[in-house]
């Protein structure tokens, strides 16, 4: 269940599925993902039950998001582009991706020489994985839940986690667990929804005032609450980059996706230290101690 994209992302039922479209128009499976931005801090996560369902009915569809032009595929492929990045300065290794979905960055750490493991909680999104693999012998993937990894002590170089904490009812156990499967060395990349940025404190308004605009709550993160997370969890936090600038409101946004692409893009050039406040997104690297 990678979660959270160009807004943590939840789901109004569409009206079918994959017409795509431009020029504001949204494609069928925007659509069926709606809203991608999280709701407010402090709400009760929805049940696994439920989140499950969701993802399991949607994964057929889920890899689509990466694609095309827009607010939505750019906060995807901005957080790859970064993952990748980071990951790159690693000798070639084994990761596993919790919450995985359909494994889109598996094509990218393979490419890199990396070995890929995907664990979803959403059996469909891991059959899902197993299929975008097909034959390739360096990629596994496994139906499991983050809280409950079913893999041994210290048997991966690094660990990802994007996306996937805002929907956990418990978070402390899922960061546990990746420490326990990781190794002494190793790192973990960690994604999150800024709850300090501009635009989640706008849709948090907009949440206020539509609250079936994100049928599924995701809950948002300030730096120090994820860095008390972490050290609870014995992570040490070793890099914060910011990414998906986002300058305009969230219902313009949406029907200018174009515009809103290549303002966060060109927002993006610039240091992410000094405009923390316009990344909806955190992204985290962090160590065992």
């Amino acid at each position: 269940m990678t979660r959270n994209g160009y807004t943590p992302f939840h789901h109004r039922w569409a009206r079918g599925l994959r017409s795509r479209a431009y020029g504001g128009q949204r494609t069928r499976i925007s659509n069926l993902v709606d809203v991608v931005r999280g709701p407010i801090v402090g709400h009760k996560p929805p049940p696994y039950a439920v989140v499950r369902q969701v993802y399991d009915r949607i994964a057929p569809h889920y890899a689509e998001l990466y694609e095309g032009a827009g607010p939505l595929p750019h906060f995807y492929q901005t957080r790859l582009k970064l993952v990748s990045a980071l990951l790159k300065r690693r000798q070639p290794a084994i990761v596993l991706d919790v919450g995985s979905g359909p494994g889109v960055i598996g094509d990218s750490l393979r490419s890199l020489g990396f070995r890929y493991v995907a664990a979803d909680a959403s059996v469909a999104m891991a059959h899902e994985c197993r299929r975008r693999g097909g034959a390739d012998t360096g990629r596994f993937s496994a139906a499991a839940r983050a809280e409950a990894l079913p893999f041994a002590d210290a048997a991966f170089d690094a660990v990802t986690v994007l996306g996937v904490l805002e929907y956990m009812e418990a978070p402390e156990s899922a960061l546990t667990e990746c420490r326990r499967v990781l190794r002494p060395d190793g790192t973990l990349v960690l994604s999150l929804l800024n709850r300090s940025s501009l635009y989640r404190l706008l849709t948090r308004v907009r949440q206020g005032r539509e609250p079936d605009w994100d049928p599924i709550a995701a809950a948002q993160f300030t730096r120090s609450e994820a860095e008390r997370a972490l050290r609870s969890a014995r992570f040490e936090v070793r890099s914060v980059a910011y990414y998906d600038m986002e300058v305009l409101p969230p219902a313009f946004a949406e029907n200018h996706p174009s515009l809103a692409q290549r303002l966060a893009a060109m927002f993006e050039r610039l240091p992410d230290a000094v405009l923390w406040w316009l990344g909806s997104a955190m992204l985290i690297e962090a160590f065992p101690v």
